[in-house]
């Protein structure tokens, strides 16, 4: 009788725990970020996290050493730099030809514990005493940020190569000392700048809402989309959405890996059902390059009953990367074949119904 109750109490908590709602904004953990930039910090338009190194891998080509070797870590805008004590250990051959070696915070001198604020990555100079040649095919560094749930997350910069070393030249001087800016890898920080939306044959009057999750941790961002002046989400239309419809969302930065893409999820209230041909998303990474992601078509259909929260009437997929062109400023671009131009507004929500078609105006308020 006991175990027959407790099946009944966890077959009805299964409809619950599938409708549970959840709530627009952000939510996972990701690293903590903070305006900076301006004056003290004020005035700025961008935002940064913060990162302690926790390690240093590097990868020696055929041309090691025997001298000491130090490296000198910076902040992007530079104005919070420190230098590792030298990185050698008492019981191995350091720096020796094809070596990986791995560096932890006991060779870090000052740079141990140091926090960096930094909005885009970190730089790293090697430095090297003597008159021999060192030759390294990579430096990876790791660090840890608090992410938004208190807890550590891995935060990884790639540096590149570096050759330094050799006997002075004509200038009496020689490279003992190269410097790289090291950026996130295999993954990049995007925004999202621009959601462009092809309609299908079928729109909604229902509350409508997106959601944005990286592909490599957990942060998600919903939001609704909506807009009071115009009649959005109508069957055959052309929508743009700016980053500045995104509400709760904007500005929010993503962890992107460099050969996936964002999960995007279509999501909506209510009984009627909804029918995009197309979601095209355009982002912006803090390097400042463009990619467009092609999500593909949504349908999202309740056969007349009402939508339940994580049950029905949402659909998520992962969007297909392309990157956009960069077109220099005061030229113009040619739209492909049969593709009309977009209109530049904050808000564009064009109708262009087909032939014998109707379309439904509905009040220009909606409730999230």
């Amino acid at each position: 009788m006991a175990l027959s109750l407790r099946v009944l109490l966890l077959v009805g908590a299964v409809p619950a725990l599938l409708g549970q709602k959840i709530p627009d904004g952000p939510r996972g953990g990701g690293a903590v970020f903070s305006k900076c930039g301006g004056t003290l910090g004020i005035g700025g338009g961008d935002i940064c996290y913060e990162v302690t190194i926790s390690k240093l891998v590097v990868q020696v080509g055929p041309d090691g050493t025997n001298e000491d070797v130090t490296a000198k870590l910076c902040s992007d805008d530079k104005t919070n730099c420190c230098e590792t004590d030298v990185m050698k250990s008492l019981l191995s051959d350091d720096w020796s030809p094809n070596d990986l070696e791995s560096w932890g915070p006991k060779f870090f001198g000052a740079c141990k514990d140091k926090r960096f604020k930094i909005q885009r990555g970190l730089e790293l100079a090697l430095d090297k005493k003597g008159t021999d040649t060192l030759g390294v095919k990579s430096i990876f560094i790791e660090a840890d940020t608090i992410n938004q749930e208190g807890k550590l997350e891995t935060e990884r910069y790639e540096c590149g190569a570096y050759n330094i070393g050799g006997k002075a030249g004509i200038n009496g001087t020689s490279a003992t000392s190269q410097s790289k800016f090291c950026k996130t890898s295999p993954y990049v920080y995007e925004r999202i700048k621009l959601i462009k939306v092809t309609m299908g044959n079928d729109g909604t009057n229902d509350n409508v809402k997106v959601e944005v999750c990286s592909d490599v941790n957990d942060v998600c961002c919903r939001t609704p989309l909506s807009s009071l002046l115009s009649d959005d989400w109508s069957k055959n239309d052309e929508e743009t959405w700016k980053e500045s419809d995104l509400g709760v969302c904007k500005t929010m930065l993503y962890k992107v890996s460099s050969i996936g893409g964002p999960r995007f999820t279509l999501l909506k209230d209510g009984k009627d059902d909804l029918i995009v041909n197309k979601v095209l998303v355009e982002t912006e990474d803090v390097y400042g390059e463009k990619y467009q992601y092609d999500c593909g078509d949504y349908k999202l259909e309740s056969q007349g009953q009402d939508c339940v929260p994580g049950v029905n009437c949402s659909q998520t997929k992962v969007c297909k990367k392309s990157k956009l062109a960069v077109v220099p400023p005061g030229s113009s671009t040619t739209a492909s074949p049969g593709t009309p131009p977009t209109p530049r507004s904050e808000r564009i929500a064009t109708s262009t119904p087909a032939a014998n078609s109707t379309t439904t105006t509905r009040p220009p308020f909606r409730s999230g």
